[in-house]
C-alpha cells in the first residue's frame, strides 16, 4: 500500500507543476504579475510534496 500512496503523490506532484508551469506562463505572457503568486504556492506545495514523500520512504 506504501508504494501506492507514493505513486499517487509523485502523480499530484507532477500534475501540480505542470499546471503551475502552465497558469505562470499565461499569466506572465499578458503582463500580469499576479503569476509570481501561483509560483510562490506551486514552490511551497513542492517543499510539502517531497517532504511528505521523504517521510512516507522512511
Amino acid at each position: 500500500m506504501n508504494s501506492r500512496v507514493v505513486g499517487w503523490m509523485v502523480a499530484l506532484l507532477v500534475l501540480l507543476n505542470v499546471g503551475g508551469a502552465a497558469s505562470v506562463l499565461l499569466s506572465l505572457g499578458r503582463g500580469d504579475w499576479g503569476g509570481l503568486g501561483t509560483l510562490a504556492w506551486v514552490l511551497g506545495l513542492d517543499v510539502a510534496g517531497f517532504w511528505l514523500l521523504r517521510q512516507l520512504r522512511d
